[in-house]
């Protein structure tokens, strides 16, 4: 390995975990520059604020990062913390404000600790950035020299999340399986793959075991360790996942046909992993996997909410539907399959995946 390879720092986990971040962040830096999610700061400003006071940490900026995780905001974010010579970035919220908090630590060359107030994807812990235009599209990947120094995951403020969010975690951690296995099956195993795969095979099986469960812990408001277990596969399992992976084994056409929805409009109003959950099963498709194989997995995603049809992400005309087919298939995400995959087997695979998910 002639390259360093990024690592998690420490991982905070646990009801309440958010009352240690000011003794540990005093580890890190005295003066602190916060962003994060609109609804992410309102539930936690208060214990952070406090957090940080009585452990002596100058809080140097509290700010919104922006609604898109962009050049233009993390730019924008990163001049901020220069001029306000922070010694660390502390990043509140779901995926793209964390991807952003991360963006702007590398641009500062400072280190950063995450604090996911929802279970939706595994960005809390790795060195990996998705960046999207203004118009919310996805753009592009950046990949990160280092992992965040700590990640604290509050179940309690996670259980208090719209459980859609727990929802959306699951159908973007169970491609961790379903993509990987694709991709895998293309190249020459190593311990890197083995590891990437294996990691993904975990994340799958935690789940199928307890997603239903940790739904049900959101719903009733009630913590429980089917919540812990879900929670730690879609951040802790899914980004070791993502970090023996690398570049050439993180994505497939899951995230591909999720990178081609972006393009219509519509589809933004549906989570990240919401649309990839649908995407694995269209993976399946894509593979000529039987309808016995798909409608077991098409059974797993409805017992985890997750979309199984289009219509349930989005209403697309015949010419958005090959807009947006025509973008997964030439999404780099989509060149990770092992085989080549046009425009029209997307279209095809969709429409099997619908007519499957109708029938059971």
């Amino acid at each position: 390995m002639s390259e360093p390879l990024p690592f998690p720092g420490k991982i905070f986990r646990g009801a309440d975990a958010l009352y240690c971040i000011g003794e540990y962040c005093k580890t890190v830096g005295r003066k602190v520059h916060i962003l994060g999610g609109k609804t992410a700061l309102e539930k936690t400003q208060e214990v952070i604020t406090k957090q940080m006071e009585e452990a002596g940490i100058e809080i140097a900026a509290i700010e919104w990062y922006g609604g898109e995780c962009s050049h233009v905001n993390i730019q924008r974010l990163a001049d901020a913390a220069l001029v306000n010579k922070a010694d660390f970035i502390l990043a509140v919220g779901g995926g793209k404000a964390l991807d952003t908090g991360k963006a702007v630590a590398a641009k500062c060359h400072l280190p950063i600790v995450t604090v996911p107030t929802i279970a939706a994807t595994c960005a809390a812990v790795t060195p990996l950035t998705v960046l999207y235009n203004e118009k919310g599209e996805f753009a592009d990947n950046l990949f990160l020299a280092e992992c965040p120094v700590a990640t604290i995951v509050d179940t309690n403020i996670i259980l208090h999340a719209p459980s859609f969010w727990l929802a959306a975690g699951i159908g973007d951690t169970l491609a961790k399986m379903y993509e990987l296995r694709a991709a895998a099956s293309g190249m020459k195993p190593t311990s890197f793959t083995i590891g990437a795969v294996t990691n993904g095979e975990i994340c799958y099986e935690i789940l199928k075991r307890f997603g239903n469960e940790a739904l049900q812990s959101i719903t009733n408001k009630k913590n429980s360790k089917e919540l812990d277990s879900a929670v730690d596969a879609i951040i802790l399992f899914a980004g070791m996942s993502s970090i023996f992976g690398g570049a050439k084994l993180r994505n497939a056409a899951a995230h591909a046909i999720y990178n081609g929805l972006t393009k219509i409009p519509e589809s933004h109003k549906v989570a990240h992993g919401l649309i990839v959950g649908y995407g694995n099963l269209c993976l399946l498709a894509l593979e000529g996997r039987s309808d016995s194989e798909i409608l077991t997995e098409i059974e797993l995603a409805k017992r985890c909410e997750i979309p199984t049809t289009l219509k349930q992400i989005a209403n697309l005309s015949r010419e958005d539907l090959e807009k947006a087919a025509e973008a997964s298939a030439k999404a780099t995400a989509m060149s990770c399959m092992p085989f080549p995959v046009s425009a029209k087997m997307v279209i095809d695979a969709m429409a099997r995946v619908d007519r499957l998910a109708i029938q059971s």
